[in-house]
C-alpha cells in the first residue's frame, strides 16, 4: 500500500486507525508509570526553573498532584515525567 495512491477517505481512515494506536501507547506508558507511583512517595522532576523535588500527595487517573519541597507550591504532573527519588542517580 502506498500512501501517495491512497484517496482522502482512504486516509482519513489510516489516520484515525493510527490516532487510535498512539492514544492506546500513551495510556500503557500512563498506566506504567502510575504503579510506580504512592501517595508519600518523594519524586523529582523538571520544572521550567530546573529540576525539583516533591512528595506526592494525590494520584488521578492521568495526572499527580505533587507538593513541591518548599512546601506551598503544588504541581499537577502527568506520571510519566515523574522520578521516584531513590532510582535518582
Amino acid at each position: 500500500m502506498r500512501i501517495d495512491e491512497m484517496t482522502i477517505d482512504q486516509l482519513l481512515e489510516l489516520n484515525d486507525v493510527i490516532c487510535q494506536r498512539i492514544d492506546e501507547l500513551k495510556e500503557q506508558e500512563t498506566l506504567q508509570a502510575l504503579s510506580q507511583l504512592r501517595v508519600g512517595l518523594k519524586v523529582t522532576f523538571e520544572t521550567r526553573e530546573g529540576p525539583a523535588f516533591g512528595i506526592v500527595t494525590k494520584i488521578n487517573r492521568k495526572t499527580v498532584i505533587v507538593l513541591a519541597e518548599n512546601g506551598t507550591t503544588q504541581y499537577k504532573i502527568s506520571p510519566e515525567l515523574l522520578k521516584p527519588l531513590h532510582e535518582v542517580k
